[in-house]
């Protein structure tokens, strides 16, 4: 996959680790529907003000992973440099529209503060995650 197809050299640092461990992968290839909130918007149909707007997520990397035993479904890895709270936003209401999505975050390593910040939020969230420019083996183990 050529360099230049990525956003980041965070992304790409990501997708040669996964090269050289021979991991199939795509990369923003798939897009999936959600609704995310729209914050004080009023439905000009009902007046309700429980109103969200129709978006497309793209995941960075999808990961097929099989075990000897069986197929299991993608992984989804998203790379975040910043996690702003718009992305944390996001990755909720993706989380809520597709519940059979294995969604996992890799992080950029940042300060102790940023990374406690982030922990905390996806701990709470129910994200896993991990910090560095690699997938963790275990997320790709399955036997």
């Amino acid at each position: 996959m050529p360099i230049n197809r990525f956003r980041s050299g965070f992304e790409s640092q990501i997708a040669q680790d996964l090269e050289a461990r021979d991991v199939p992968f795509s990369f923003e290839e798939e897009t999936f529907d959600y609704i995310s909130t729209v914050r004080g918007g009023v439905c000009t149909a009902c007046g309700s003000t429980k109103t969200g707007k129709k978006r497309k997520y793209t995941p960075d990397f999808i990961i097929h992973v099989t075990s000897r035993r069986l197929s299991r479904r993608p992984l989804v890895v998203e790379a975040k440099g910043r996690f702003p709270s718009t992305d944390r936003s996001k990755m909720r209401d993706v989380r809520k529209a597709h519940p059979e999505m294995d969604i996992r975050i890799l992080f950029q390593k940042r300060s102790k503060k940023q990374v406690a910040i982030v922990a905390t939020w996806c701990d709470k969230n129910n994200f896993d995650y991990a910090f560095g420019t690699s997938v963790p083996q275990e997320w790709l183990d399955y036997d």
